[in-house]
């Protein structure tokens, strides 16, 4: 299946379930002196999330063009280390605002792999937050994830966006092969499972504040 196979696939499968496909925004951020480029599909989202920018729908799916070069989410040391970096690429996203929570969007995530994508449950695994019980709940009871393939992380499975801004617990479901890219990697056979799905929640829209300069 060719890239833009994949593209289309998933922006059509969450279109089909009401959400609003969202052109990518620029790789330099509009209104944000926080960042240089575009390094997540939530970007341009952030003021959506914070309650300042209200839009027109609930839900919405992108595929986001992202650069990772520096600052908190850098992928430069790993470009040619790992079969699975790089410094430009597409972020598929699913977002929610104030719509649906972690159960849909474990759903939808398993389901898109799964049945349209065609992955084969055996090969996936599936990590949360080791807080959130209620995602391993739903993984285990509700989806039936092998609980021989499934696991809890800590700092792998909270993202943020930097020290102040949206934070939130995100489940992840991993393949555990990473394709070949033709060359020898020194990346060690632990680090070549690829995050496939982070069927992020952000659990309303987590923020932490700092105090002002004095």
């Amino acid at each position: 299946m060719k890239s833009a196979d994949i593209r289309q696939a998933f922006l059509s499968y969450f279109e089909e379930r009401g959400h609003s496909i969202v052109p990518s925004s620029s790789l330099v951020p509009d209104n944000d002196p926080t960042l240089l480029f575009t390094n997540a599909g939530m970007v341009p989202f952030k003021d959506v999330f914070l309650g300042r920018d209200p839009r027109p729908y609930v839900r919405a799916t992108s595929a986001q063009r992202c650069v990772r070069a520096g600052g908190k989410h850098n992928d430069l040391d790993n470009v040619g280390y790992t079969a699975r970096h790089h410094t430009f690429f597409e972020m598929l996203g699913n977002f929610s605002f104030g719509d649906y929570f972690k159960r849909d969007a474990i759903h939808f995530a398993w389901n898109f792999l799964t049945e349209v994508l065609g992955l084969p449950r055996e090969k996936l695994w599936v990590t949360v937050h080791v807080s959130d019980d209620e995602a391993e709940r739903i993984w285990k009871d509700e989806v039936g994830i092998d609980p021989e393939r499934f696991s809890r992380l800590d700092e792998d499975n909270f993202w943020q966006m930097g020290d102040t801004g949206p934070a939130g617990r995100v489940p992840r479901s991993s393949s555990t092969m990473a394709p070949r890219c033709g060359v020898d990697l020194p990346a060690a056979p632990r680090r070549t499972a690829t995050a496939t799905s982070r069927s992020g929640t952000w659990c309303s829209c987590s923020t932490t504040a700092m105090p002002p300069a004095t």
